[in-house]
């Protein structure tokens, strides 16, 4: 190594630690973003969303938006009925009949979308299977005959139409039915009506990864795009497909609304909370079973079964709550005021009851 470039490593070396320090700062942490402790049983309950029978179908608390039967959920431009047609239980679009619109508007959502190009090839490039995706009916998952057809990577099957090419090219061979499963996340706006964060896409193409919580630029739109001054305040819009003059077909069409914003805690951590009498903390380090209390900058902190140690917030000489995780440890007490044991609650479990050693 030459004495020029020890310089240049030792720096470079000092970057990269500080860098996996804020790393592992971030993470250790990241658990009060969510505004509650880990494991707290107070926290809502999931919803029960039970699942379809065959993979694909539609779970329980999903909007079917075409089963095969009808399209009576759809609508044309003008607001009258869509003029697509159904063919073997999809419906395929009719050659300068227009877009069609979902009669319900989404915003955040999840959306299954199953298709296939026509099987008989015509035409190259853009004029090869061509229809679209759009949510909100603004945001454009491109539908194209991709499989050994070449065009801009950004026109292809499984783009955000003009902005984001797809990670790989996952298509079927023409006339194939496919999937497309989307993540959507509507834009939002500050008060103002500014732009505060993108819409943001999740694409997968036949079960593969093909759009990576990408952030879309504006509306998606050929040659240049819309800015979002143009859909300033919108927070939902119809689910739309493209008629691009190629007869593609759709079936198994379900959305599901997502919820906008994570529930927060209706309370604090520490509701009530006291300052930590040091001559109290002295007498309750020690070990207590197979767990210890222990004294560090003031601060008292439990090692459960050897674990990270865990932050002992006081709300009583004899109560502590924990900093990031939930449960409490109460020690019970001798007439001089020295612990002889804890009863422990940590997540769900049955207390844990350990005589002081």
């Amino acid at each position: 190594m030459t004495s020029l470039l020890r310089p240049f490593i030792l720096a470079t070396t000092f970057v990269f630690t500080l860098f996996l320090s804020a790393v592992f700062c971030a993470s250790g942490s990241a658990q009060l973003t969510t505004g509650w402790k880990a494991h707290d049983a107070d926290r809502p309950q999931p919803n029960v969303v039970t699942p379809a029978d065959k993979p694909g179908g539609a779970p329980s608390d999903a909007v079917v938006l075409f089963d095969g039967t009808d399209m009576s959920k759809w609508r044309s431009k003008d607001g009258n009925d869509a003029k697509w047609k159904i063919v073997d239980g999809a419906m395929e679009s009719v050659p300068r009949s227009g877009f069609v619109f979902s009669r319900e508007e989404f915003g955040d959502c999840q959306l299954h979308v199953e298709f296939a190009s026509p099987k008989k090839v015509k035409g190259s490039g853009q004029g090869r299977g061509n229809s679209g995706v759009f949510l909100m009916g603004e945001f454009e998952v491109q539908v194209l005959d991709s499989f050994n057809n070449r065009t801009y990577p950004d026109g292809s099957a499984g783009a955000v139409y003009g902005q984001y090419p797809p990670l790989v090219n996952a298509s079927r061979g023409p006339g194939q039915w496919q999937t497309y499963d989307i993540i959507f996340r509507r834009p939002r706006f500050d008060a103002e009506g500014k732009v505060s964060k993108n819409a943001q896409l999740t694409v997968l193409h036949n079960g593969i990864l093909v759009q990576n919580a990408v952030l879309a630029l504006g509306p998606t739109g050929w040659i240049q795009h819309k800015t979002y001054d143009s859909i300033k305040g919108k927070t939902k819009g119809p689910i739309s497909l493209q008629d691009h003059g190629n007869p593609v077909r759709y079936r198994n069409i379900w959305v599901r609304p997502l919820v906008e914003e994570r529930q927060l805690p209706a309370t604090p951590y520490d509701p009530v909370k006291i300052d930590l009498d040091q001559e109290v903390a002295a007498k309750l380090v020690g070990k207590y079973g197979a767990h210890k209390v222990e004294q560090k900058n003031k601060k008292l902190f439990l090692l459960f079964h050897g674990h990270s140690p865990l932050e002992m917030i006081p709300h009583s000489a004899a109560e502590y709550g924990f900093k990031k995780s939930a449960g409490q440890v109460t020690f019970t007490m001798d007439d001089q005021g020295n612990p002889t044991g804890i009863e422990l609650k940590l997540d769900a479990a049955r207390p844990i009851k350990a005589n002081r050693q």
